[in-house]
């Protein structure tokens, strides 16, 4: 066989292989997109409800207060003051957590808050804000869902 019908041989196959498997060989319908689709009222699956209220707020409260003077006890053993913040730290923040010395932390007295900022539409992460007698203090907490706990993301000073 020459050459060149040894190629039109393997471009033809090849091209045929490549059809096959192309989307226009699938028997099913591609659904196509209307606008009532992508209106208001689209829902994900497998995607959180999540929204902010009264309630949310409340919670959020409680928790960034208790984390907060959890936190700010630099005389508690290293030991206990891990403990006792733990229950209320995300997964990720808990592993930093677990090196932070309470002897260094400069924080020991509260003064106000929180003062709760969050991104409008966002009722899954809050920054909450305290004064403190070593300066403006912030907490990020975050929730999966509506149900579950607000958990503490970081802790730093505001400036930090």
């Amino acid at each position: 066989m020459n050459r060149w019908k040894e190629l039109s041989l393997v471009l033809t196959v090849s091209a045929l292989a490549v059809s096959g498997c192309s989307p226009a060989s699938n028997t099913e319908p591609i659904p196509s997109a209307s606008a009532d689709e992508h209106g208001a009222d689209e829902h994900y699956h497998n995607v959180p409800e999540v929204t902010w209220d009264a309630k949310s707020e409340e919670d959020v409260k409680a928790v960034a207060t208790k984390v907060m003077g959890l936190f700010a006890r630099p005389n508690v053993p290293e030991r206990q003051w891990y403990t006792d913040i733990f229950p209320h730290l995300s997964k990720e923040y808990a592993v930093d957590a677990q090196y932070i010395d309470p002897a260094r932390i400069r924080v020991n007295t509260i003064h106000s808050g929180p003062v709760l900022t969050r991104e409008q539409g966002n009722p899954m992460t809050v920054t909450a804000e305290f004064a403190t007698n070593s300066g403006p203090w912030v907490l990020l907490l975050h929730r999966m869902d509506q149900h579950e706990p607000w958990l503490v993301t970081s802790i730093a000073p505001k400036d930090a």
